[in-house]
């Protein structure tokens, strides 16, 4: 039997969500398009693995200080976008981790490698926030309280899953038990 769903199992989406919200999106359809064509991307294929692509992930991952933009997206297939995660795609594509390019053996990295560098190059002036700053150009009171706002729903969703099996039990002890009982 599949394992039942928690509430706290969730926290990861939440933090996603969170995460989402704040940041930039521009993106320009047709600027992407002829950033890709110029860089030799392929828009219905992975750029790391040459899958078909049924994603847009962030080269540049969270958190980079560079957002939902046109410079910023690439087509990806989901296994590609969830093993690279936040890490530096170059990188994560030579390395063995578990989905890489490298260690799923795809043949031609290196050119994928000289495509995704074309396409850096080609953006080249859109200048991240530094990581360090985001705070800062935010503001502290703000980007703290918006962060503190998720530690609480996280807490509350431990709380809530503490009380949902202590539901469950009782559940389980007022209409499930005694029925077992009359069984014996």
């Amino acid at each position: 039997m599949a394992a039942r769903p928690t509430i706290t199992g969730r926290g990861t989406s939440l933090a996603h969500a969170f995460v989402h919200a704040i940041i930039p999106r521009d993106v320009d359809p047709v600027a992407q398009a002829e950033l890709f064509a110029a860089t030799g991307i392929k828009e219905r294929e992975c750029v790391y693995c040459g899958a078909l692509a049924t994603d847009k992930d962030h080269l540049r991952g969270r958190p980079s200080g560079h957002f939902h933009t046109t410079g910023n997206l690439v087509p990806s297939c989901g296994p590609c976008n969830q093993s690279k995660g936040a890490a530096d795609w170059k990188r994560w594509m030579l390395s063995q981790a578990k989905g890489s390019p490298s260690r799923k053996g795809i043949s031609d990295v290196e050119e994928r490698i000289v495509r995704l560098e074309a396409f850096e190059n080609a953006v080249g002036a859109a200048e991240p926030i530094p990581v360090g700053q985001l705070r800062d150009t935010v503001g502290a009171e703000l980007w703290d309280q918006n962060w503190q706002r998720l530690d609480d729903i996280k807490q509350m969703m431990v709380e809530a899953q503490v009380a949902s099996v202590l539901i469950e039990r009782r559940l389980f002890e007022a209409a499930v038990a005694p029925l077992k009982g009359a069984t014996a």
